[in-house]
């Protein structure tokens, strides 16, 4: 058979089927038709089954505050009354702080990490003097001293624990609050009562790892 008369025979089975069946695809045709002008409560729809949902991932609570603290004097009401206006922040000598902001309200506020930089706890408190909206108070810091936290010792990574010896004393050199730090055997120890969590003895510690770690106080 020639090529030509091959395709033609093909053609003409392919019209034949399509003859032969177009009664039944009329009346399917149809019977779409029909149904669709139904309304939907009497539709004959094939049931679909819903494609699950992925699963929302459990919601995280920020840690965006953890392990940081305010300027020395925050008030009680400090985060209604701190306008984010960075005043705190330029006045800092040491320049200790800088700003965060909160996720909850998009909001600037001012913060510090005592195991990355101390505060000196100046004597004149140059941020709270730069406070115009009563967000730092220096009343607060005159009837006692600030508390960020409290000062933990890792002894593991003491100078003292490898040599088994009084080594280094630095931590006790350096802190501002006479007897916070006290040596028992050769192993610092923090007064709970005495300690700010200023962060001195943290940045003055000359391990590494360091030994000593401020556990700052939650800000909410």
């Amino acid at each position: 058979m020639k090529r030509k008369d091959l395709f033609k025979t093909g053609f003409q089975s392919v019209f034949q089927f399509a003859f032969e069946k177009s009664d039944e695809i009329g009346q399917a045709i149809e019977k779409v038709w029909q149904d669709e002008k139904k309304p939907p409560s009497e539709k004959n729809l094939t049931e679909v089954k819903k494609i699950s949902e992925p699963k929302k991932k459990a919601t995280v609570k920020s840690q965006l505050f953890s392990g940081l603290s305010l300027p020395p004097g925050k008030a009680e009401d400090f985060f209604s009354r701190c306008t984010g206006c960075n005043d705190c922040i330029f006045s800092c000598p040491y320049t200790v702080l800088f700003p965060v902001n909160s996720e909850k309200t998009g909001q600037r506020f001012p913060f510090f990490d005592p195991n990355a930089k101390a505060c000196h706890l100046c004597s004149d408190w140059p941020c709270i003097q730069a406070c115009n909206e009563g967000a730092l108070l220096i009343e607060n810091v005159q009837k006692e001293n600030p508390k960020f936290g409290i000062a933990k010792p890792l002894s593991e990574h003491c100078i003292n624990h490898k040599t088994n010896e009084k080594t280094c004393d630095v931590c006790e050199s350096v802190c501002p609050i006479e007897k916070t730090v006290v040596f028992k055997g050769f192993l610092p120890s923090f007064s709970k009562a005495t300690c700010t969590g200023c962060g001195l003895c943290v940045e003055a510690c000359p391990s590494f790892p360091k030994a000593i770690q401020i556990k700052t106080k939650k800000q909410y």
